[in-house]
């Protein structure tokens, strides 16, 4: 290794451990101080899996990323095969609009949601207008409106390592499925899809564990029943109770030992399969179909 590569090397890894390791290392070591006393110990790890509060928000949160993660794969799968397999007129158009929420914050969709959909938003206030209705409906608020934001917002990273995954797949080895029968939804379901799946699982680990990292969403529709959420709630009262400060640390922790934990159980996953995409010969476009070809 020459003297520049392992100068750059050393810079990367002051990095990662001034901006990783540091901080994780200082929650940990905080997550076992027992309030009130300069000791330290498993106790507010044992009094939050004995608490059936914090292990609801721990269920919740699992049952949000299951739900979001259906979500945006129901939506993505056939957005990403049209946008990897079909010419359209307007392609470039929809594929603006379907990634642009990935260059907006999570939050800012919230509130737009808010603007139209909420109890004083756009659509109540002209429905009440027209006396359609007697009093404001519910559209957003609750887990409907916070699934429905979260999916939005995560939908590119499906959409993006799908369409990746279909466009880069051999032709031929689709064309080889044909020949041998398999063709249409059989040929996709046997053949396309799993060769894709090391593109889904790379959108499908961050969708999932987004809801174990976002605090502010859940809050803003009312809900703080979440880890993240009660994490930051906890930790806010820091000045008055040590122990609830604690207790937060402690969710903060949990939440990224199931991140990191669930990555590398799905690159170790992957690592242990053996996938075929590109060969020589093909094209990066990959099998296009045209417009009225199905």
């Amino acid at each position: 290794m020459s003297r520049g590569n392992t100068f750059l090397s050393l810079i990367l890894w002051f990095i990662l451990a001034l901006l990783v390791i540091y901080p994780l290392s200082f929650l940990i070591i905080e997550s076992f101080k027992i309030a009130g006393t300069n000791q330290f110990g498993i106790k507010n790890y044992l009094d939050f899996f004995k608490d059936p509060y914090y292990l609801k928000t721990f269920t919740n949160t699992l049952f949000l990323g299951v739900l979001v993660l259906l979500a945006t794969t129901l939506l993505g799968l056939p957005l990403a095969y049209i946008l990897a397999r079909y010419r359209l007129k307007g392609k470039t158009i929809l594929t603006a609009l379907i990634l642009l929420p990935i260059v907006l914050p999570a939050y800012a969709g919230a509130f737009a949601l808010i603007v139209f959909f909420g109890k004083q938003g756009t659509v109540n206030l002209l429905l009440l207008e027209w006396g359609l209705i007697s009093k404001p409906i519910n559209f957003i608020y609750g887990l409907h409106g916070l699934v429905f934001i979260q999916t939005l917002h995560l939908l590119p990273f499906i959409v993006l390592s799908l369409s990746a995954g279909f466009t880069n797949i051999d032709p031929s080895l689709e064309e080889a499925a044909e020949v041998e029968g398999a063709r249409g939804f059989k040929r996709f379901l046997t053949i396309t899809l799993p060769l894709c799946t090391p593109n889904y699982l790379a959108g499908a680990v961050i969708v999932f564990l987004w809801p174990f990292t976002d605090w502010l969403t859940p809050l803003i529709f009312g809900l703080i029943d979440f880890l993240p959420s009660i994490a930051y709630i906890n930790i806010s009262y820091h000045f008055t109770d040590m122990y609830r400060k604690y207790i937060g640390i402690v969710s903060v922790v949990v939440s990224s030992v199931i991140c990191v934990a669930i990555f590398l159980i799905s690159k170790r996953w992957v690592e242990k399969k053996k996938y075929t995409s590109l060969s020589k010969g093909t094209t990066l476009e990959g099998r296009i179909i045209e417009p009225g070809i199905f």
